[in-house]
């Protein structure tokens, strides 16, 4: 069975992390496919995408069991990058995450540590369950750490906080999680999934241009001072606008918000 799942419904795409026998642990083969399952997406008409993990976890980072050279991590028969040149699928599915067109809702419940909170911290969105524990994990192994989640927690809840986070990694609630802003729902675990689900759809009812142009804007001014960021935020507007039927589109869209 796949260690990654994709469902498609309709505009929306469901990528499971699915080792739950392992609470969803990191190995070499979950890297690879995380990072095919999300380049396809990111090349489709797929609006938004939910990141979730199978069983009660998210993923508690990396699964140390069985690690040999040359296998996963956990003994996968999966060939090991040779170098470091080689080796962007492996880590780079954090930066699909936050740059492709597609909105993206990480569902987080149970652990989310380490590599899997450098996904979930990645991700546009972070919906969490009432059960949910974070912990950046990575110094308690002996790493400095890796899928981008230095870069993401800093801009997330600040450098003085991220460092209090990676420097003393002690588990986190979704309670606590949520007072400190990098999560920003907290649902009840019977109900996570299927909420995160009814979310994940009224974003797919959307408008698929302006939503990636609203994306394409957000990273964007996370990036670049104010003066470069206008002229860019400007030729993206002018794109939606520009379009024939903006004016009945917007009219259409008017109507159904006030469910007319």
């Amino acid at each position: 069975m796949s260690v990654v799942l994709v469902e498609r419904q309709g505009a929306l795409a469901i990528v499971t992390l699915n080792r739950p026998e392992r609470r969803n642990g990191v190995t070499l083969g979950l890297c690879l496919g995380l990072y095919d399952a999300l380049r396809e997406i990111a090349a489709s008409d797929a609006r938004v995408v939910v990141l979730r993990g199978a069983g009660n976890d998210f993923c508690v980072g990396a699964d140390m069991a069985g690690s040999t050279a040359g296998e996963g991590l956990a003994g996968e028969e999966v060939a090991r990058p040779s170098g470091f040149d080689d080796q962007g699928p492996v880590y780079h599915a954090s930066l699909l995450l936050r740059t492709m067109p597609q909105v993206t809702i990480a569902a987080i419940d149970g652990g989310c540590a380490g590599a899997g909170m450098g996904w979930a911290m990645a991700c546009d969105f972070r919906f969490a369950s009432e059960e949910a524990r974070f912990a950046t994990a990575f110094l308690t192994v002996a790493a400095s750490g890796d899928m981008g989640l230095i870069w993401s927690l800093s801009r997330i809840v600040g450098g003085a906080r991220a460092r209090e986070m990676l420097f003393f990694p002690e588990k986190l609630t979704g309670a606590q999680a949520l007072g400190l802003g990098f999560v920003t729902r907290l649902l009840p675990r019977a109900s996570l999934h299927e909420e995160v689900l009814k979310l994940a759809e009224q974003l797919c009812d959307r408008d698929g241009l302006a939503m990636g142009m609203m994306k394409a804007n957000v990273v964007s001014a996370e990036e670049l001072p104010l003066a470069e960021y206008i002229d860019i935020e400007t030729a993206r507007h002018l794109r939606c606008a520009g379009r024939p039927d903006f004016g009945a589109r917007m009219a259409e869209l008017f109507a159904k918000s006030r469910g007319k």
